[in-house]
C-alpha cells in the first residue's frame, strides 16, 4: 500500500509540473517576425561595459532589442558609455548604426552580492538585408544618433 501511494504521488507531481510548464511557457514570449528569426545578435564589450545576453523580442507588438549591461571591474565609471546597435548584412557590411543609452547611466561597483547591472530595451527596425546585429559597448560621448551607412 505504501508503494502504490508513493507511485501515485510521484505521478501526480510530474503531471502537475508538466502542466504548469506548458501553461506558463505558452504565455512567456511572442513569436518573432520571420525576418527577425534569421538575425544573429552578437554582444561586444568595451573597456567600461560588458553587454550580456542581447536578444530580439516582441514587446507590445513591436520588435525590440533587450540586453543587460554590466560594469567592467577595472572601469572607473560607466557614465560616458552607451550601446551601439550595428546592423550588418550577410557579408558583414554595416547597413546602419543606432546609438542608445542604458539605464541606469552610472552602474555602481559592488564587491558582495549580485553584480549591479544596467538594462537596454529599445525598439528596432531591421534595415532590409540584416543578417546580424552587433550590440557594442562604446565608451565616449553618447549622442542619440541614427546613421545610415
Amino acid at each position: 500500500m505504501n508503494t502504490s501511494r508513493a507511485k501515485i504521488l510521484a505521478t501526480l507531481t510530474v503531471t502537475i509540473a508538466v502542466a504548469a510548464s506548458v501553461v506558463f511557457s505558452g504565455c512567456a514570449t511572442a513569436v518573432l517576425p520571420s525576418d527577425a528569426q534569421r538575425v544573429t545578435v552578437i554582444p561586444k564589450e568595451s573597456a567600461a561595459i560588458e553587454v550580456y545576453r542581447p536578444k530580439l523580442v516582441v514587446k507590445n507588438g513591436n520588435l525590440s532589442l533587450q540586453a543587460l549591461v554590466f560594469r567592467q571591474w577595472k572601469a572607473a565609471t560607466t557614465a560616458d558609455s552607451h550601446v551601439d546597435l550595428v546592423f550588418l548584412d550577410a557579408a558583414g557590411k554595416e547597413l546602419s548604426v543606432d546609438t542608445t543609452n542604458f539605464t541606469p547611466r552610472s552602474i555602481p561597483t559592488q564587491v558582495r552580492g549580485p553584480k549591479p547591472n544596467g538594462y537596454v530595451s529599445v525598439p528596432v527596425t531591421l534595415p532590409p538585408g540584416t543578417a546580424a546585429i552587433e550590440v557594442r559597448g562604446h565608451d565616449g560621448p553618447h549622442e542619440q544618433r541614427k546613421q545610415q551607412a
